[in-house]
């Protein structure tokens, strides 16, 4: 009998090839809020007009924001759970649950912010951490050594550790709204971080989509190169990098849901009685 994990890798992939339609919507939706926050950073705020107007435009942003990934996440949902459901429906399902989504934005960002904040201090960190090993130890460890180990673990629970524990819970926000929070749905939630090939992919998915578009971002042409040149690799070294970005973020968002719908059917079968039907991957 296949196990509930079983073509885990294959359906998320086939879930993004086959939703090319919410792919084009996050290529050009993420561009257009990116272009209007920078256009937003620039409105002046020397009158109450255009103070009002700062406020609104920062409001619809951040809104508009929350419901496409809210509604993203609730689509791949239903993909996984064979109800066939439209990203339209999925729009219109989780309007109303944008509120509880944005709760949980502020408590992922100020989280993420505090974890961040850790950086400033490496040096005194390490330093203390070096001062209180015992004698021993401390002869073969440099204070450069700790600094560097505490950087690395910060690095680690701000780019890996948080995400993969608190990003399922925004799955199941966007999913059961407030109730996500609460109860089986957030037991559920931590269902992905169990899954070593959940892990795998969301290393492989930053890999591609982040470390990759920010190697891409700082080549440097070659010095001779025209403005032309400059210009036209600067445009497809960004192009090529945002691609990556959205389709890595897609697929982060598959694998959730992945996860998280497997769990949810093997518990529908157990509460009614019935053995564990495998996951059958998709043609």
């Amino acid at each position: 009998m296949k196990s509930r994990m079983a073509g885990f890798e294959h359906d998320i992939v086939m879930a993004v090839w086959n939703s090319k339609r919410v792919w084009l919507v996050h290529l050009f939706a993420n561009a257009l809020l990116f272009a209007a926050f920078f256009y937003w950073l620039r409105i002046d705020d020397e009158s109450s007009f255009h103070v009002a107007i700062s406020v609104l435009m920062g409001a619809a942003i951040l809104l508009c924001t929350m419901w496409l990934h809210a509604a993203t996440m609730d689509y791949f949902h239903s993909y996984h759970a064979h109800t066939n459901a439209s990203f339209g429906e999925a729009m219109r399902m989780t309007l109303a649950r944008v509120p509880a989504f944005l709760v949980w934005a502020v408590m992922f960002g100020v989280v993420l912010d505090v974890v961040g904040a850790a950086w400033d201090y490496d040096a005194q960190v390490g330093g203390w951490t070096r001062h209180v090993l015992p004698l021993l130890l401390r002869k073969h460890v440099s204070p450069r050594g700790m600094t560097s180990a505490f950087v690395a673990i910060v690095g680690f629970v701000f780019y890996f550790l948080w995400p993969l524990v608190f990003l399922p819970v925004a799955a199941q926000v966007a999913r059961f709204n407030f109730r996500g929070f609460f109860g089986r749905p957030l037991l559920n939630a931590f269902r992905p971080v169990r899954e070593l090939r959940f892990w795998a992919v969301y290393i492989v998915c930053f890999v591609v989509g982040m470390y990759v578009p920010y190697k891409f971002a700082n080549v440097i042409p070659k010095e001779n190169a025209s403005l032309h040149y400059q210009t036209a690799s600067m445009v497809a070294r960004l192009g090529i990098g945002y691609t990556l970005l959205v389709t890595a973020w897609l697929v982060v968002c598959s694998a959730m849901a992945r996860v998280l719908e497997s769990e949810q059917e093997v518990q529908a079968e157990v509460s009614a009685g019935k053995p564990i039907a495998p996951i059958v991957s998709k043609a």
